[in-house]
């Protein structure tokens, strides 16, 4: 009973929610200017096939934008993904002081 109740509070401490998970897409992105997939996946701690979800999502939304450089693939904020990466910041913040993880 006991073994069980810790595996639940690790469980609920792991959760990030998916807003969470695209404020660490595109933090990384205005961090590093341009990525591939390899650093966003490191920046937002997730596998590949959740990252490329959450990618053309944000693709599709025009948050972010592709580029091709010889063979390779790199991403990149938009106006409009800078934009929504600081209203998640002031979202966060707000959060964060009322003691609600983000």
């Amino acid at each position: 009973m006991e073994e069980d109740s810790r595996r639940l509070r690790l469980l609920k401490s792991r959760y990030r929610s998916q807003a969470g998970i695209v404020y660490d897409i595109l933090n990384t992105l205005y961090s590093e200017g341009m990525a591939p997939p390899t650093r966003l996946m490191y920046g937002a701690r997730l596998p590949y096939d959740r990252l490329k979800k959450l990618l053309n999502q944000l693709l599709e939304n025009e948050l972010i934008e592709e580029v091709k450089i010889d063979d390779h693939i790199y991403y990149r904020l938009t106006k409009k993904g800078v934009e929504a990466l600081e209203e998640l910041r002031r979202v966060k913040k707000l959060l964060e002081q009322i003691g609600i993880r983000f």
